[in-house]
């Protein structure tokens, strides 16, 4: 595994660490990623069985949208 990736790694599990369930804007804006990467990150990473992801939902929508 790449340097780089394991710098990654340690960094997004030492953030779930502290700060429990997080969602990828969080972890993002803690680590100075961006979303995107993180979400890339978080996949991989649920992938090789390091971490579940459990939650996704919709934003509540107004009535009649």
């Amino acid at each position: 595994m790449d340097d780089w990736w394991s710098e990654i790694d340690e960094a997004v599990r030492l953030c779930l660490e502290r700060n429990g369930a997080m969602a990828p804007a969080e972890i993002a804006q803690q680590l100075g990623l961006s979303e995107g990467a993180v979400s890339s990150v978080l996949s991989l990473l649920a992938q090789e069985g390091k971490l579940r992801i459990a939650r996704v939902e919709l934003f509540d929508r107004p009535p009649g949208a």
